[in-house]
């Protein structure tokens, strides 16, 4: 088969369905690529580049057809501290490494625990992340000197009023767009020297830049945090996007391949100039519902950002700053997870505290820290609810039953161990496992030390029910070889049968 035939086969199946999702998806993404990376302190070209470069590499390379990768919100928002305390070049070299530990990630093959993570520490730095992005807008509303300036907060306003209002009219052109050209076609004819604009960006793609490496190099253990952390959130945002695109496209990413996609986009992004992009919901929903089904859409997605700004770039510096900061206004607003606030009410408790502290330390923290605490709190209280998993006893005859209902393992182990001390010397004991599920190595450790107690209370023990699974846990601990043959029974009725006239 030639390499055309492969083509046609494979991306090129869906020619005119990508050719429509790239153009539309790159209409929506080229303001908020001029916004981000204008937020991120590196400058609105470094937004550009990352929409090409990284929309372009991860497409082609990555594990989710119809995904379209950029720069987003909550990468952005780390972007912005990593520039705070590194510099510009710190924080180039901080996302080239990044990319670096996002395809080691792929090749250790990690995609898929990414998953696991809870929906309300999800929730919680998705509302995190949008109050941050919000908050950090208000200074472009100030004057050089910190005084309000009302032609910035009215442009604001005008960016985030069209933003919610133009859907209402028609969504085939998106509103972030119209409210940009909107308003610096106002600005530029009434108000021109009233506020700031984001200057003229450059007209070609920049070549290489290395310089970064020299520079930064005594400060690599400095860096190597926030690398980390742009990584990890890189990774997270890209798989739960990736699996959004999967509901909407009808398709099925590979978590390591996108890693790698993902990985390889940041890393080439950043030696030309581009921030650190990540899988985009928004985007990649766009672009699903125009046609795009195949890497193609995501690479005609950069080519035409690429030719925008090859032939409209000089005109960039008649963009007021506070368009960008009321198109980041109302991205943030879009952003919160809505159903999380209003399930505050009615969700239990436990998930309602584990979104609010996770959006708290993400707002005052880190996203790392707020995303590991999220999760760490998350894991404490699932298993505080697993360990009321009951362990009863009841008396049949002169025969005492122990009854486990759900997984024994360390949270529930102890609790059954408890019940043996109130055992009188010379019971016969029942423990019915039927209903337990799995055991793990500590309560493993507790039926060994459970037998060897009964023994010790002179107790004759039957175990009523053991499912293979847990049958087999407990063979590999060596916990079955203490009991003899006839203490295993499948019902508790047989167990009974046995066990009453020993205990007469």
């Amino acid at each position: 088969m030639s390499m055309l035939s492969q083509f046609r086969q494979s991306w090129g199946r869906n020619l005119k369905g990508d050719i429509f999702g790239g153009i539309t998806s790159s209409v929506v993404a080229l303001p908020l690529a001029l916004a981000f990376g204008v937020l991120s302190g590196a400058g609105a070209a470094a937004g550009l580049y990352s929409a090409i470069f990284c929309g372009i590499i991860a497409s082609i390379f990555g594990g989710s057809p119809a995904q379209i990768t950029g720069p987003t919100g909550g990468m952005t928002v780390v972007l912005v501290i990593v520039y705070k305390e590194l510099g510009v070049e710190g924080l180039f070299l901080a996302m080239f490494i990044a990319g670096l530990i996002q395809i080691g990630l792929s090749l250790l093959k990690v995609g898929k625990y990414i998953h696991y993570i809870p929906h309300p520490v999800i929730a919680g730095f998705t509302n995190g992340i949008a109050i941050l992005i919000f908050s950090q807008q208000l200074a472009t509303l100030k004057g050089p000197t910190g005084e309000l300036n009302y032609y910035a907060i009215a442009v604001a306003a005008s960016v985030v009023a069209v933003m919610f209002i133009w859907p209402r009219i028609t969504k085939a052109v998106p509103g972030s767009l119209v409210a940009l050209l909107a308003t610096t076609v106002v600005v530029t004819l009434f108000f021109t020297g009233h506020m700031p604009t984001i200057g003229e960006i450059p007209s070609g793609l920049p070549g290489p830049k290395l310089g970064f490496f020299v520079s930064q190099w005594p400060n690599i253990l400095k860096v190597l945090k926030p690398a980390i952390m742009l990584a990890l959130l890189g990774a997270i945002e890209s798989l739960l996007s990736a699996v959004v695109v999967d509901e909407l496209a009808g398709t099925r990413h590979n978590s390591d391949r996108e890693l790698f996609g993902q990985g390889l986009a940041n890393t080439v992004a950043s030696l030309f100039g581009g921030i650190a992009g990540t899988g985009a919901i928004v985007r990649s929903a766009v672009n699903v519902r125009s046609g795009g089904r195949t890497p193609l859409s995501g690479a005609f997605h950069g080519v035409i950002i690429l030719l925008i700004t090859v032939a409209l770039g000089k005109y960039a510096a008649m963009i007021p700053m506070a368009t960008l900061a009321g198109i980041l206004m109302g991205t943030a607003v879009g952003m919160i997870d809505w159903e999380s606030i209003k399930d505050l009410r009615r969700a239990p408790l436990t998930d309602s505290a584990v979104m609010l502290v996770t959006a708290g330390l993400t707002v005052f923290t880190d996203l790392v820290t707020a995303v590991a605490v999220g999760v760490g709190l998350a894991m404490a209280l699932f298993t505080s609810k697993m360990s009321m998993t009951p362990v009863s006893t009841r008396q049949i005859g002169r025969t005492t039953v122990f009854s486990v209902h759900g997984p024994l393992f360390f949270g529930v182990a102890k609790r059954f161990l408890d019940q043996l001390e109130a055992v009188e010397k010379g019971s016969v004991l029942a423990w019915d496992f039927g209903q337990v599920t799995s055991v793990d190595a500590t309560g493993a450790v507790v039926v060994r030390k459970a037998f060897r107690r009964a023994l010790e209370l002179n107790c004759r023990v039957y175990v009523i029910g053991l499912q293979e699974p847990v049958r087999l846990v407990l063979d590999r601990c060596e916990v079955l070889g203490d009991f003899d043959a006839a203490a295993f029974h499948p019902t508790l009725v047989s167990a009974l049968e046995m066990a009453e006239p020993i205990a007469q």
